[in-house]
């Protein structure tokens, strides 16, 4: 006999009503705007964004909240992105270079707009408080690693994570940027990226044994670090990608925060917008130097072990002005996206895309099937629309082209809300179901912070995020289980596990 859940009845109520709100707001905000003279539509919406975007940040900040929930550093990605960069561009800032597209005024304060609807598509779902219930209730994954930690093993594993990385780079001979698209899509080269992520799961493994709970071991941190640093640092430099060393620092940080106390205030948000702003300065300065040939980019291990000494030099010349501008400078204009989505909005129909909504659904077949087997397997397209856009061949001039504008190309409107909707429910999930929850383990702690550094990259083409968020999570968990096994088969009588 069927039976009538009343309780069901008034969350789906409660959700509609909140839905509709949702859109009326929105629909109501902007016809508000709309009323408003064009050369301030377009920043009135950059600051509602702005608002919106930093909320969960702020929140977290005045609350002590969690600073490494997924929602906090995807809003500060579509404040940078939509916000920040939109105010910039128009005030006439001269940090904000002009975009490599024109004609695109009329389409900025849309694609604006767009960004807000996504954004605020993607709280309704994240908070939603039945879905918070339902992941909280999802059977708990009994997975551990032994409590005394596993020195030799870890070591071996970050070692061939390195010699992974060092074998990409010699053999390559250039950055990241400089790679043809179609020699990245080589599933040797990928083969090679994921061993070389071994090397940063060995690391977050030895977070967990550093800081104990009640008793950070900080003489082992400084030992990691100490080892570890200056060997991520050469391959930052060497491969000319901040996320080598900053996955290193944020994935400490978040085991910190999960294994000893939260951390939150206004001393760790200045803390880490040094790092950003470090980070960007030292790259900047690199590029340019290499650029007029003070420079030279590292091909063998010789230069790989002194480019760093080199680069401290430049930067001890280029002084504390020209560092500060340059990392500024490059931070905007690192965040483009409110011109790429209002360039879609502009020209998206002018070209033929060879682009399908069913490729979404794919996602676990593109991570797991080599190209060798699936030779047609579609490449990213983020190329194809900058080449089409800008009336050019060639493989180099990728752009990212945001979760919404991907979305709003594949489906429209009812693409971006249907979709970013859904995006919300599997952050939740995520952060839900690893850590936020009693009993969450260590292990939790290290997936969740891996796929974390994946899947907050909302200003790429949603399928490679999802890709190697996917690899991501395979190795490491190939990677928990190895050590497991070899413990039980190691490990004396009664030792436990965390």
């Amino acid at each position: 006999m069927l039976t009538f859940d009343r309780d069901f009845q008034s969350r789906l109520s409660a959700a509609l009503v909140v839905a509709l709100g949702a859109a009326a707001a929105g629909t109501a905000g902007a016809l508000v705007v709309s009323l408003f003279p064009q050369r301030l539509a377009t920043p009135a919406l950059a600051v509602g964004l702005s608002v919106l975007a930093l909320a969960p940040a702020l929140h977290a900040l005045i609350r002590r909240g969690d600073l490494f929930q997924p929602i906090v550093p995807i809003g500060l990605f579509f404040f940078l992105d939509f916000g920040m960069r939109t105010l910039l561009v128009e005030a006439g800032s001269d940090l904000a270079e002009p975009f490599i597209f024109v004609n695109i005024e009329d389409t900025r304060g849309p694609a604006v707009a767009l960004a807000a609807l996504a954004l605020a598509m993607t709280y309704v779902a994240y908070y939603a408080p039945w879905w918070r219930r339902v992941v909280r209730r999802l059977p708990q994954v009994p997975l551990s690693i032994p409590e005394h930690a596993p020195w030799v093993a870890l070591g071996l594993i970050y070692v061939v994570g390195v010699i992974a990385r060092g074998v990409l780079l010699l053999d390559r001979g250039a950055t990241f940027a400089s790679l043809d698209l179609q020699e990245r899509l080589t599933d040797d080269f990928n083969l090679l990226l994921q061993l070389g992520g071994l090397s940063q799961f060995a690391a977050l493994l030895a977070g967990v044994y550093a800081f104990r709970r009640g008793r950070p071991r900080w003489g082992v941190v400084a030992t990691v670090l100490a080892v570890i640093a200056p060997i991520e640092a050469v391959f930052t430099v060497a491969f000319g990608a901040k996320h080598v060393f900053a996955f290193l620092l944020v994935g400490l940080a978040g085991l910190y925060n999960y294994r000893v106390q939260r951390l939150g205030g206004l001393r760790f948000a200045l803390t880490v917008a040094a790092v950003v702003l470090v980070m960007f300065g030292t790259l900047t300065i690199y590029r340019d130097r290499i650029h007029h040939g003070v420079l030279e980019r590292p091909t063998d291990l010789a230069s790989m072990t002194t480019a760093p000494v080199a680069l401290a030099g430049e930067l001890v010349a280029a002084g504390s002005g020209e560092f500060l501008h340059a990392a500024l400078r490059t931070l905007v204009n690192r965040h483009t996206s409110g011109e790429i989505v209002a360039s879609i909005l502009a020209y998206g129909d002018t070209v033929d895309l060879e682009i399908t909504g069913v490729d979404l659904a794919l996602i676990p077949a593109f991570a797991f099937v080599p190209r060798a087997i699936w030779p047609d397997k579609p490449a990213p397209f983020s190329p194809q629309v900058s080449s089409a856009f800008r009336g050019v061949e060639g493989n180099r001039t990728s752009f990212g082209i945001t979760h919404t504008g991907d979305l709003y190309l594949r489906h429209g409107l009812a693409g971006v809300v249907i979709a970013s909707l859904a995006l919300g429910l599997l952050y939740r999930l995520l952060y839900g179901w690893l850590v936020d929850r009693p009993g969450a383990t260590a292990v939790g702690a290290v997936l969740y912070l891996a796929l974390f550094w994946r899947i907050i990259f909302v200003n790429a083409e949603i399928i490679p995020v999802y890709v190697q968020a996917i690899r991501s999570l395979v190795v490491g968990l190939g990677l928990l289980l190895l050590i497991a096994y070899a413990w039980k088969l190691m490990a004396p009588a009664g030792s436990r596990r965390i």
